[in-house]
């Protein structure tokens, strides 16, 4: 008898904590050199984002622990937004949308590069933070990326910002509280290569920083195409995904009566 081939699903996905796996006891999550300071950090108007590296560095950024089975190295971080503010994120969560999706993309240690991990079923780890635009009120951990924003509005442009850049992903708790299910890269070629992880606190911003983003050009020759509804729809994968929420660090230990 021929043997199946189990297939990972599309992403995005609908997320839904009644849909989900509670999970406790997990092992943290543990995030390495994303914003303590070194190195060099650049940002670029890649006609359909905003991607930001890290350059000389003592060492790669990356994550380890939690549900992951290797170290994952930080390869770049991009953002997916819509035209307004009700609308941006790639997936859902409760039927809810937010202003705007981040993915902090990794790949894994032991294919030594993005390239050579990014066909792979265990090659990717992508952590996607929610980011809400709402009110007046500056979110200051963001500016350092919203500053940047009016050096790139042209295609292609780039500028070098403070490589303590993505020190607003340390605002919330970052070794739990994420979804977690086995899909695909969001872009072509859509590779179901990527292990997800997607934080259920929103960050929240002012409408004004997120609109910041909608004034880069989208094409080199028309400078009022702009970079708008950068996101892929939420998919209907044909076999349900397994999703787990990692809910607690510890295990749950139950008092003697």
């Amino acid at each position: 008898m021929a043997s199946v081939t189990v297939k990972n699903v599309q992403s995005p996905i609908a997320l839904s904590q009644r849909a989900t796996v509670i999970k406790d006891g997990i092992q943290p999550l543990d995030y390495f050199g994303h914003w303590d300071g070194l190195g060099k950090a650049k940002m670029i108007n890649t006609g359909s984002s905003v991607m930001i590296t890290f350059s000389d560095r003592p060492f790669r950024s990356f994550i380890v622990g939690g549900v992951l089975g290797s170290k994952y190295i930080f390869e770049q971080l991009h953002f997916h937004w819509g035209q307004e503010d009700g609308s941006g994120c790639e997936h859902t969560l409760e039927g809810s949308t937010y202003s705007m999706e981040a993915h902090a993309v990794h790949y894994n240690a032991r294919y030594g590069s993005f390239a050579e991990a990014a066909d792979k079923p265990d090659g990717l780890a992508v952590l996607g933070f929610f980011v809400q635009a709402y009110g007046t009120d500056d979110c200051p951990a963001f500016g350092k990326i919203v500053a940047g924003l009016q050096h790139i509005r042209a295609y292609g442009a780039q500028i070098d910002v403070d490589a303590d850049c993505l020190g607003w992903m340390g605002m919330q708790d970052l070794n739990r509280h994420y979804y977690t299910y086995k899909g695909s890269l969001t872009t072509p070629p859509y590779f179901e290569s990527v292990t997800w992880l997607v934080y259920k606190t929103p960050i929240y911003v002012s409408s004004a920083q997120l609109a910041a983003f909608r004034q880069l050009q989208a094409c080199p020759k028309d400078a009022s195409k702009k970079i708008v509804n950068n996101y892929r729809p939420v998919q209907t994968p044909d076999v349900k995904p397994e999703v787990l929420f990692v809910r607690n660090n510890h295990s749950v230990v139950l008092s003697k009566l």
